[in-house]
């Protein structure tokens, strides 16, 4: 799916050596941002600054220009300004060099001539077996190396599943945050932006053969050549599920996008028909993007679109009812078997259907039960179940006189709730069944090692939760037809 050239990528991820071309003590210029994130990210590599005008840079040794550099150099970091980009570009070349990554601004996005600037450093590094990422870009990350050359001060995302491009540094932060700060988190990041060279096909095509990568995340605002973005995603897509957002919708956003990274234009409408029949998933916002992705993460894929419902409150059944119908999931008919089933559990008021509506009861030992009933049935492909916690103020007393403060009480409950989540997706992996939870209860800190101890995502809305089914039967429908 790659060509020798483009495989050149693994020098980019899994640099052994770095030369940092415009590294620089100035604390408000990306020569110091970037080559202090790499550092303080804790990159085991050897690191090379790249500044004629100075003897070291944060404490390493610094070199007039990349030639100069002993032994061999796998990754080129530009952070000098456009001008000048081209003569280390040749050092580079020069020297053997195999992947470059242009942080600077002021090319194709600025006109014509930036875009024959553009022209000629692609032109020289194809010729020399080079590969470039950007230019005007914010970066790549790979959390397995500790290798954070990027722009986001200070901030390095744990090692995960997912793996990202994005024409926009800005949206790339944003659809990592809503991965992190649900426990999950990145095998590979890169911010493609202008796309001289590689394009956001070249790194999804790389991704679905990426070892570390388990679902692929990506922000676009154009294509150069639509059909073959369209062959090759398919091609992807039955490797590993892709989710797109696509930007410049409407005739302004389209300005935008020209401006933002020369992007070309092409037409939303069969933008997403075209992806749907390549087995993409279309987000339609950053946030839909972000969490779709994380649930593919630690679940199986349902293996249709029916879907059991359980709730807290009857309310949340009818919400969910309703918006599973209106994106194409069927709330499923239980047998009169399924149905017998679970009145014993429940209360005598309870009313039988789908959604099961567990009539505001406390007892929390029915919802293990209920859900493994629903699984175990044959008659659902995944199973939402709806908590939404009990709304109350965050600081302790009733502030009154009378009558008692039960605070401790829910407080205790939401603990019991969330400390038998892993039995719920344990009944999950056993039967193979996707169970998507969503609550209103804080969670707490989820983030810090990146796999959130293999649980899947929590989601924090009804919406949400079967967007993600859907998602994920819609995907389960393009692999069977498949074959």
């Amino acid at each position: 799916m790659i060509n020798a050239r483009q495989k050149n990528l693994d020098y980019a991820f899994n640099p052994r050596s770095i030369a940092f071309v415009g590294a620089t003590e100035s604390l408000r210029k990306w020569g110091f941002l970037i080559l202090n994130n790499l550092l303080t990210g804790g990159y085991r590599g050897e690191v090379f600054p790249v500044n004629p005008g100075r003897e070291t840079v944060l404490g390493l040794k610094a070199y007039p220009r990349v030639l100069d550099i002993p032994g061999e150099i796998d990754l080129a970091v530009f952070t000098v300004p456009s001008r000048l980009v081209m003569e280390a570009l040749e050092d580079c070349t020069a020297k053997g060099v195999k992947a470059g990554l242009v942080i600077t601004a002021g090319f194709k996005e600025l006109g014509a001539e930036g875009e024959l600037m553009e022209r000629a450093l692609v032109e020289k590094a194809r010729g020399a077996g080079m590969v470039l990422i950007g230019p005007n870009c914010q970066g790549i990350c790979c959390p397995a190396n500790r290798l954070y050359p990027w722009m986001p001060v200070l901030y390095h995302p744990p090692r995960g599943n997912l793996s990202y491009v994005s024409q926009s540094g800005n949206i790339l932060n944003m659809l990592i945050a809503h991965a992190d700060n649900s426990g999950l988190g990145v095998a590979k990041a890169v911010s493609s932006g202008n796309e001289a060279d590689l394009r956001v096909i070249d790194y999804l095509s790389y991704f679905a053969e990426d070892a570390e990568t388990e679902v692929i995340v990506s922000y676009v605002e154009g294509l150069q050549d639509g059909r073959d973005f369209v062959r090759r995603v398919r091609e992807v897509s039955l490797r590993k599920p892709v989710v797109i957002l696509k930007g410049g919708r409407t005739q302004s956003g389209i300005s935008a996008a020209r401006s933002h990274t020369g992007a070309m234009a092409v037409s939303e409408e069969l933008f997403e028909a075209a992806c749907r029949q390549a087995g993409v998933i279309v987000a339609g916002s950053v946030e839909d993007c972000g969490v779709t992705a994380a649930a593919f993460v630690n679940r199986p894929l349902p293996r249709g679109k029916r879907v059991g419902i359980i709730t807290g409150g009857g309310g949340l059944g009818v919400i969910a009812s309703d918006f599973c119908s209106e994106i194409g999931l069927e709330v499923a008919r239980l047998s009169p078997r399924t149905l017998d089933t679970l009145q014993k559990m429940l209360p005598s008021w309870w009313v039988p259907g789908n959604p099961v509506d567990l009539v505001a009861g406390l007892d929390f030992t029915v919802i293990k039960p209920a859900i493994e009933t629903l699984m175990k049935s044959g008659e659902v492909d995944a199973v939402i179940f709806l908590w939404i916690g009990a709304p109350r103020r965050k600081t302790p007393g009733i502030g009154c006189e009378r009558g008692m403060d039960i605070s401790m009480v829910w407080s205790a409950m939401d603990r019991y709730f969330m400390e038998h989540l892993d039995e719920l997706y344990e009944i999950m992996r056993d039967l193979d069944i996707p169970l998507y939870i969503a609550t209103t209860l804080e969670m707490g800190e989820e983030g810090g090692d990146g796999d959130n101890g293999g649980r899947p995502l929590i989601f924090k809305s009804v919406e949400a939760a079967c967007r993600a089914a859907s998602a994920m039967a819609d995907y389960r429908q393009f692999l069977d037809s498949r074959g």
